[in-house]
């Protein structure tokens, strides 16, 4: 069944979400009977590599959406290389996402774009309200001048 894009990740997003939280509640009853300080760090490592896998599904979805976004707009921002401190590359799904930094530098650069559309958008919007203003009055006085 087709989707639209975006209503398609929300879905995975929700579904992966709802996968750690599953996960979570297993592992707390892993953990309140673990016995030893060992059984306590071997449930934990193991609730740590099955949730990583959802959190890195879910950090690639918003990545590709904020990218997405940022192509849309000609916004331009820096591709992904082991040494950028805005990309870090997934150990579970070896993909590529944006750091927490890298994520609100892109952010930051698309509302600044759309905040600059818009001031022009609304720029031309008073020019051309002016004009049509204008020609409004001086369509006035060239009735009110030719008579009944």
């Amino acid at each position: 069944m087709w989707m639209p894009l975006r209503i398609e990740e929300a879905v995975e997003i929700a579904r992966s979400r709802r996968a750690i939280r599953r996960i979570d509640r297993a592992y707390d009853v892993e953990l309140a009977k673990a016995k030893t300080v060992n059984d306590r760090e071997n449930a934990e490592n193991a609730r740590h590599r099955e949730t990583s896998l959802h959190i890195d599904a879910i950090e690639a979805i918003k990545t590709r959406r904020l990218l997405r976004d940022a192509d849309s707009l000609d916004v331009p921002y820096e591709y992904p290389s082991e040494a950028s401190s805005i990309w870090e590359r997934s150990p579970q799904l070896h993909t590529w996402h944006l750091t927490t930094i890298g994520y609100s530098e892109v952010r930051k650069a698309i509302r600044l774009e759309r905040r600059d559309r818009r001031e022009s958008a609304i720029t031309w919007a008073g020019v051309i309200i002016g004009i049509i203003g204008s020609l409004t009055g001086l369509l006035s006085v060239w009735l009110s001048a030719r008579g009944p």
